[in-house]
């Protein structure tokens, strides 16, 4: 804060300018008692301007000035000394800096000095040292809440300039510290090793999950362990014991299941971060005896410092995703105002150019049909632009979820292209993470992509199924296939595997009998339920393998 160092300096200065005048004015030369004093404040505000500004160095610099002003004040001539003015200094300084908190630390300390000092020092002290004393504390109080109030205007009237300048620094110090995090900022390791260290801790653990708040004020499943599904209600409007952890931020211990079952017990650990709640941890035991109360606020104290650590992480996930989705915006403007448009005035250029050519007698046979040709080729570019632009502005709604957006997407594919588009969704009630749900889509979205181009298909099929944290999408076609289309290497597939390596899942590409290509991402750990049992596999592989309608 260049400017506030720069008030800090001046207003401290010109109190001591002014304290010296005052005492010159009194009596010539100054008394060596008055010459130490000045001396004293000179010195804080030499620390002060010299040294990197924060919170608590203000406030200790006020506090040293407000110690050094009433010992001042009482050697120096009393209700007469020349450093009863120097208060204000710091009271404003104080309030312009920091706000009220800032302005009452250095006036507190010199009203209980000087008190202390009349009353225990020296027991004779007149009335009219205190008056005065009180005088120019009441004042450097006024003087310390007009400085606070202009604080906060200053907060109110930030301009895009400094805020960028704010951002720039935080983003960059972001970026030091993720590198040197020791498990980094994957929401998904962190959420893994809360619930390993839970399982440290004696509990017998049946099933767990680490839970994290969505837009759509339902929880999302960052982890899971145990082989057993949940099948809980993760609505926070419900009543239940994941919402009254939330909304209460204390461990819900219960008999029972999460799911409303009979025999063993659970508990559910809500993630605290400062005075909101980021998340929880739910634990199902088989034992139906609960912990006791000291175990319960161990277990909570346990996991403060994780929720501290998983909450970075949520932001940082959502910076990216806020960046990213404002990127692609970008780049769809980008291309609409300018690559369309010169195309298509290209294109209005060859319609004129074959009319006229069309009336002639000699050449039009000659031009008509590489122009027509040029005109298909400029038709075909637009459409290819088109296509993309709405891959860019796809993106997944907070309320539809992966599947509506998939859904409008194929659609739009199906209409577009001289495919036949076959889709199948298996969605659970609960969602993905917002990042894990986007990042699916354009892994859909370009396997499709380089159907629809390279293929030469006449039937897509579209498969997805969602079991969070769990999900499987496979993306097939009945054209050249793999090795005839030799996109196993290309650009587009790298893409999707670095995208498949940022959720941590398993990527695939293997040709389709009898022609094809067949695309595969699964999400989650390979456990036994719906998304992994050989009969559910058989039959979403059944719509991807049959014949062509």
């Amino acid at each position: 804060m260049p400017s506030s160092l720069r008030v800090d300096t001046v207003v401290r200065t010109t109190g001591l300018l002014l304290c010296a005048v005052l005492g010159i004015a009194q009596e010539f030369p100054l008394s060596p008692k008055l010459i130490a004093f000045l001396l004293g404040f000179a010195l804080v505000t030499v620390l002060s301007s010299s040294v990197r500004s924060d919170a608590t160095s203000q406030r200790l610099a006020g506090v040293i000035e407000g110690a050094l002003w009433a010992g001042g004040v009482l050697a120096t001539g009393g209700n007469h000394s020349p450093l009863l003015p120097y208060l204000l200094a710091p009271a404003f300084v104080g309030g312009f800096m920091l706000g009220i908190e800032g302005a009452l630390p250095p006036v507190s300390v010199a009203g209980v000095g000087l008190l202390s000092a009349a009353r225990v020092v020296d027991p004779r002290m007149g009335s009219d040292v205190l008056a005065s004393g009180a005088e120019w504390v009441a004042v450097a109080v006024l003087v310390g809440l007009l400085a606070a109030w202009i604080h906060r205007l200053q907060l109110q009237r930030v301009g895009p300039e400094d805020q960028y300048v704010a951002a720039y620094r935080l983003v960059g110090q972001l970026r030091t510290v993720a590198r040197h995090l020791s498990v980094g900022l994957d929401k998904v390791a962190l959420a893994d090793a809360i619930l390993r260290d839970i399982q440290t801790r004696g509990l017998e653990v049946k099933s767990g999950a680490v839970l994290a708040r969505t837009s759509g004020e339902r929880l999302a499943v960052l982890a899971t362990t145990g082989a057993r599904r949940t099948e809980w209600d993760l609505d926070l409007h419900r009543d239940s014991a994941l919402s009254d952890a939330w909304a209460s931020q204390t461990v819900q211990a219960r008999p029972g299941t999460l799911a409303g079952e009979s025999g063993g017990s659970y508990l559910v650990i809500p993630l605290v971060v400062g005075l909101g709640t980021i998340g929880v941890i739910a634990i199902e035991v088989d034992s139906p005896e609960l912990p006791s109360v000291p175990t319960l606020r161990d277990l909570q104290k346990a996991v403060t410092g994780s929720a501290l650590r998983l909450e970075t992480a949520l932001l940082f996930d959502e910076l990216r995703e806020v960046a990213t989705v404002e990127e692609r915006r970008r780049l769809g403007r980008e291309i609409h105002d300018g690559i369309a448009q010169d195309l298509a005035a290209m294109g209005y250029l060859l319609d004129n150019l074959m009319r006229e050519t069309s009336r002639s007698q000699t050449s039009a046979a000659a031009l008509a049909e590489p122009l027509a040709q040029l005109r298909a080729e400029l038709r075909r570019v637009i459409g290819e632009l088109r296509s993309s632009l709405f891959e860019l502005r796809t993106e997944v709604d907070q309320h539809g979820g992966l599947g509506g957006a998939l859904t409008e997407y194929v659609r739009a594919v199906g209409t577009a292209s001289a495919m036949t588009v076959h889709l199948t969704l298996d969605e659970s009630p609960h969602r993905l993470p917002a990042d894990t749900e986007a990042e699916l889509l354009r892994i859909a979205q370009e396997a499709i992509t380089n159907a629809r181009k390279h293929a030469k298909a006449d039937n897509l099929w579209v498969a997805c199924s969602i079991d969070p944290p769990r999900a499987r999408l496979v993306v097939a076609d009945d054209g050249l296939g793999v090795t005839s289309k030799g996109e196993d290497d290309s650009f587009g597939m790298e893409i999707m595997r670095e995208r498949a390596a940022r959720l941590r899942a398993e990527f695939s590409v293997s040709p389709r009998k009898p022609s094809g290509t067949v695309v595969t991402c699964r999400v989650g750990p390979v456990l036994e339920g719906r998304l992994d049992r050989p009969e559910e596999v058989s039959r979403a592989d059944d719509g991807l393998a049959g014949r062509r309608p």
